[in-house]
């Protein structure tokens, strides 16, 4: 009897352990799947914080840009009584101008961003001569203040592309020639001039532009844009002996700020 009354005891024992050890391994099992559905409820949180906060960016961004350009020209004789030919203006090659820009584009459509600011805009050629005794050269120097306007097509977030074109009205600020020459003497001289008649006091270009601008956090991005800008009308005066129509092949590298 005494036998099988410790049989019933280990055995109501081992029932008792295994039950607490279910439990136990159901406790786990529990707390487990709690902690799971808290950290899931968690990043669900954390993602849609994060997505109201970018939704909440504006779609305007601000710009600064620098632009090189290489500045060739087209320069015909003028119709009629005031033409001229040529001559050694003819052998004038192309220069190279830093200009400066700084503006707005604003996302108005998903893959359509519109752009407008001020620049001040130089273009540039350039002469010389060298003869047995003598030497001469200029660089010219043509500056306005310009308002660009461009639509782009746009893709990507991180890593955006942009391909755009647009119109840029310019009014004529300044004319400037570095003179240098070297007479018979071997004398070397110099001097600057500068005006600001005698040319048109507005003109129009044309600008293709395709580029990339890469994103350094939610606000701020660089950007690289080549563009290539064709002048519309003379920047000279209808009574001028030549029609001068200034082009540009140059790169716009700047800082974009998230407004």
């Amino acid at each position: 009897m005494n036998e099988i009354m410790r049989l019933k005891m280990w055995r109501n024992l081992v029932c008792f352990i295994l039950l607490m050890n279910g439990f136990s391994a159901i406790s786990q099992i529990e707390m487990s799947r709690e902690n799971t559905a808290k950290e899931e409820r968690t990043q669900k949180v954390k993602k849609a914080k994060e997505l109201r906060d970018k939704d909440s960016l504006s779609t305007t961004l601000l710009y600064f840009n620098t632009n090189w350009s290489y500045t060739p020209r087209k320069l015909i004789v003028n119709d009629g009584l005031f033409g001229d030919s040529l001559g050694e203006r003819g052998n004038e090659e192309a220069g190279n101008k830093w200009s400066f820009g700084l503006g707005f584009r604003n996302q108005i459509h998903k893959n359509i961003a519109l752009e407008g600011g001020i620049a001040f805009m130089r273009n540039s050629e350039k002469y010389n001569f060298e003869g047995v005794d003598t030497a001469y050269s200029y660089v010219t120097e043509y500056s306005y203040l310009a308002l660009p306007i461009k639509i782009y097509y746009t893709y990507g977030k991180s890593i955006k592309f942009l391909g755009g074109v647009g119109i840029t009205p310019q009014m004529f600020v300044r004319y400037k020639q570095n003179r240098n020459w070297k007479n018979s003497e071997g004398v070397e001289e110099s001097e600057i001039f500068k005006t600001t008649t005698g040319f048109n006091t507005f003109a129009i270009s044309a600008t293709i532009s395709a580029g990339v601008q890469f994103e350094l956090g939610d606000r701020w991005s660089v950007q690289v844009i080549p563009e290539y800008r064709i002048q519309l009308n003379s920047s000279n005066t209808k009574q001028d002996a030549y029609k001068h129509y200034a082009r540009a092949l140059g790169v716009n590298a700047g800082i974009v700020v998230r407004l």
